[in-house]
């Protein structure tokens, strides 16, 4: 598999995941107005937290199994992998919504049980979608995801805040809800019947549910992965949901400064991720020593790893010194004053270098997901049980102390620790912390970003503190001029191979296989 068609595919789907999270940031910048924060920690907290632990718990294990490599004489045993899925989903589903709706503290909001049981369904709904993407990422049709994902965001988008003019409850959000899922579904079958070849036809010939012991088993390692990386990942909603350490309005607050930065964490992050755990999984056999492993593809996959952990230090440097000194106006701007005199800003500070820690975890766990044995799968879903707890324990702890920040500095330090993990299994893997070592950036550049970010800090003592228009304009040119002088110094400090690695990821260059 050709590692620059994974890196453009992973800059384009990234770059239009970042621009349909701006639109939906920008709406949500405006449903802030029109709703009020109980609503919006209840639809970004409560129900989004139901509808993600159906989905990635019956999802994220399917597709660690059925996007490694496969003969086509094996698809039809993973389509029926899919298909005992949906039962194991709806079971789940039914559970939860219980839960949610007759044991859980219960917001004074109208509608609440209904917003349950469809965001439920929905995420049940969109299992059925599986089949023809496994096919069409294991055929490289890296577009067709971007596709389907945009059509049904900005149709989501579109709802939420056409509806929530006449409806300030959570109507607006679970016809939303319902929008996305259907769309979903139907243009990824519309999407597969396009582009499926006579050849691959036996794809979806599946005359009897057939489940090999070996992707069963596998499946089920993963699955126990998840539940915990699950914990790991939404520990602090699990928290505010099950505990009521903060209050639905300050989840509110909570909610939207996370959504903010999701769009740096779950959507760039995220996307090139899954799009480099498909190329490390292709290129290396799962379980196989290096030393088994193809001379060239080991070499390849060690100089894309220690690129791609690189490029993800230098940015989660740079949001994490910018990120002081811009947080307050960047809320002001999008939220207004209220959320720029709440505990907003100094959450955003937060978020910044848990971004930073989360581009090294994502990067560092996606090449261990990829090439680890079931053994190995075993072993590390032992480490994480004793850390989930302690995880789950810090977040209750430091939100008592702290707050909703509280929540931010316990995922740091949960990052932090996978990391130390993932990391270490890398320099074993290829005998050397040589790729990792790629991730420290060099002296230059550390100087440059430390005075770039002193100064801006310095330009927000002085200029934003007038809280006038013309403070804030002068801040932020400040800021953006010191921004391109920190990106022309990191170029022109870096060698050959990581700028060839930057230039791959140019999505202007995007050419996917038969797309």
């Amino acid at each position: 598999m050709d590692a620059s068609l994974v890196a453009r595919g992973a800059s384009s789907k990234a770059l239009s995941q970042v621009f349909l999270k701006l639109v939906s940031f920008l709406a949500n910048g405006y449903l802030i107005r029109l709703v009020s924060n109980e609503v919006l920690g209840v639809v970004y907290i409560r129900l989004t937290l139901l509808y993600a632990t159906i989905q990635i718990l019956s999802r994220e294990p399917l597709r660690k199994v059925c996007l490694a490599k496969h003969t086509p004489e094996q698809w039809p045993q993973l389509l029926s992998l899919i298909w005992v899925s949906i039962p194991f989903s709806a079971a789940l589903g039914l559970c939860l919504t219980l839960l949610w709706t007759q044991l859980l503290e219960t917001p004074d909001l109208p509608h609440y049980s209904v917003g349950c049981a469809v965001f439920a369904v929905c995420a049940v709904l969109e299992l059925f979608a599986e089949p023809p993407h496994v096919y069409l990422l294991n055929k490289h049709f890296i577009r067709s995801p971007i596709i389907v994902e945009a059509v049904a965001n900005i149709s989501q988008t579109l709802i939420n805040v056409c509806l929530a003019h006449y409806s300030s409850s959570l109507l607006p959000f679970i016809f939303g809800s319902v929008t996305y899922s259907v769309l979903y579904v139907v243009i990824y079958w519309v999407i597969y019947n396009l582009k499926k070849s006579k050849e691959d036809q036996m794809f979806f010939e599946v005359q009897k549910i057939s489940v090999s012991p070996e992707h069963a088993s596998l499946t089920i390692s993963f699955l126990k992965q998840t539940v915990l990386k699950q914990v790991l990942t939404m520990g602090e909603d699990y928290v505010m949901t099950f505990f009521s350490v903060v209050s639905f309005a300050q989840q509110g607050v909570f909610s939207t400064v996370s959504r903010l930065a999701s769009i740096v964490i779950r959507v760039g992050f995220k996307h090139v991720e899954d799009s480099y755990y498909l190329f490390f999984a292709q290129m290396l056999r799962r379980g196989l020593p290096p030393d088994q492993q193809g001379r060239d593809a080991l070499k390849t996959c060690k100089e894309t790893l220690g690129n791609l952990m690189r490029f993800n230090a230098l940015f989660g440097l740079v949001v994490t010194v910018y990120g002081l000194s811009y947080a307050r106006l960047a809320l002001l701007i999008y939220g207004g004053k209220n959320l720029a005199d709440s505990d907003g800003p100094l959450l955003l500070q937060w978020h910044c270098p848990y971004i930073a820690v989360c581009g090294i975890n994502g990067v560092s766990e996606c090449f261990y997901f990829a090439t680890m044995s079931q053994m190995e799968v075993e072993s590390y879903n032992l480490k994480l049980l004793p850390f989930s707890a302690c995880f789950l324990i810090l977040s209750v702890v430091l939100s008592y102390l702290f707050g909703t920040v509280g929540f931010v500095l316990a995922n740091i330090g949960n990052m932090a620790i996978r990391i130390f993990f993932s990391l270490r299994y890398t320099a074993q893997y290829f005998g050397g912390t040589d790729a990792l070592y790629r991730a420290v950036p060099n002296i230059p550049q550390l100087m440059i970003v430390g005075v770039c970010g002193a100064t801006a800090l310095l330009s927000k003592l002085v200029l934003e503190s007038t809280n006038s228009p013309l403070g804030y304009l002068c801040h932020i040119v400040i800021g953006g001029l010191s921004l391109v002088l920190v990106l022309l110094t990191v170029w022109e400090c870096e060698d050959v191979s990581f700028k060839t690695f930057l230039k791959s990821l140019n999505p202007i260059k995007v050419r996917t296989k038969s797309e």
